[in-house]
């Protein structure tokens, strides 16, 4: 129920306040992920095609994205970064292969019983889940990561052929893959990719000398997929690129080089409504620490998102959000869970919908994380995990 009450200032000020419940979610369009997956199938088949999903799916959320994976015949694989992330994914009914990537966060007996794919990085992890592996009479499948000049996780890459050639001789581990990340296959300078690749490569080439093969070999990331053919390997893992968003603008175009038709869709839209409407005064201060302040009488409208919902303090005063297809400027300070905009020249209630990360200018993930001098990814991880995503048939 709308209620409008009117108050005397020396100007008059207009208030409608929204009496029912406040709401902000995320709408994730399917027909776009689906586009995106598609693209990247695409380029790489035959090889298999995993999409990483941890850290909430990138913000977009990691249940309703598996679920449309795992109605996917062109995704093969889940990614998740930590055990915990993976497990969840089982409990939510999700079949699909799942390759834990970087943090064992929870008891390695999970992974066996709920039959993760577990990365290995150091002897005493393979030795752990060996003796879990004996005492359980079961197998499980490992990953072996690969520093090959990251130097993040990973065995340094000068002694990856013994450490393999050792994990080879233990019971109950099944060397399913060995993989490696890149450091900057995002630029248009490929030169120190493709050294990742060669040392990769020796690696490989050392091992089937040994009589030791690996099944899923894998190094490229959304990146590497489309500028550089020689990461593929068999299996690839794409990352932001299935989201919509390009790892940098330098990629953006190196893709357009060689892939003229490739083309990705943004699959987030970020909603939220007006609860509040207000006419203020010329020279009324808006929001905390009176950092704006009206030069004429103006409608200010309040929406229920702040920055515990993940949107950047930093957006205060130069952020704007759409309304009814018109763009409104940020006023004042961002608040915990209110902001303010600027609707005086915009026909509109409360009540109405507000988009406030989509397909508009400068309300794209990229525009917000330029605007906040960060990147798109931390932009779209930062959203609240507890905000509703809902899928967009």
């Amino acid at each position: 129920m709308i209620q409008q009450e009117t108050q005397h200032y020396p100007t008059k000020r207009i208030v409608q306040e929204l009496q029912s419940h406040q709401l902000t979610w995320l709408e994730i369009d399917k027909q776009a992920f689906e586009h995106n997956i598609a693209q990247y199938k695409k380029i790489v088949h035959p090889t298999l095609l995993a999409i990483v999903v941890k850290s909430n799916a990138y913000g977009h959320g990691m249940h309703q994205i598996a679920a449309l994976a795992e109605e996917n015949s062109n995704v093969d694989y889940l990614c998740t970064a930590s055990l915990s992330e993976a497990i969840s994914l089982r409990q939510h009914a999700i079949k699909k292969p799942i390759l834990v990537l970087s943090i064992l966060d929870d008891t390695l007996e999970q992974a066996f019983i709920h039959s993760i794919d577990i990365v290995v990085y150091s002897l005493q992890q393979a030795l752990e889940l060996k003796k879990i592996g004996t005492r359980l009479q079961k197998k499980i499948n490992v990953h072996i990561k690969i520093d090959t000049g990251l130097s993040r996780l990973g065995i340094l890459h000068e002694v990856a052929v013994d450490f393999v050639k050792q994990l080879n001789t233990l019971s109950h581990l099944n060397i399913k893959g060995i993989f490696t990340h890149f450091a900057q296959s995002e630029k248009e300078n490929q030169t120190f990719t493709d050294l990742q690749i060669e040392r990769f490569n020796q690696i490989i080439e050392s091992l089937e000398k040994e009589k030791i093969y690996i099944p899923l070999k894998h190094s490229s990331c959304s990146a590497a997929i489309t500028a550089n053919a020689k990461s593929h390997f068999t299996m690839a893992r794409a990352g932001i690129g299935i989201y919509g968003l390009w790892s940098s603008s330098e990629n953006k175009k190196l893709t357009e080089k060689t892939n003229s038709l490739f083309s990705l869709k943004p699959v987030l839209t970020w909603k939220t409504k007006i609860i509040q409407i207000k006419e203020v005064p010329a020279g009324s201060s808006v929001g905390y620490d009176r950092t704006y302040i009206t030069k004429k009488i103006s409608r200010i409208a309040t929406l229920p998102l702040g920055y515990w919902d993940g949107y950047d303090r930093k957006l205060s005063n130069k952020g704007f959000v759409y309304i009814n297809n018109h763009r409104a400027q940020i006023v004042g300070r961002i608040a915990m869970n209110l902001m303010m905009v600027d609707i005086t020249n915009i026909t509109t209630g409360v009540g109405d919908e507000v988009i406030v990360l989509g397909k508009y200018d400068l309300i794209s993930a990229d525009d917000l994380a330029k605007n906040c001098e960060t990147i798109n990814y931390e932009f779209v991880t930062r959203i609240n995990p507890l905000l509703p995503r809902i899928i967009k048939y």
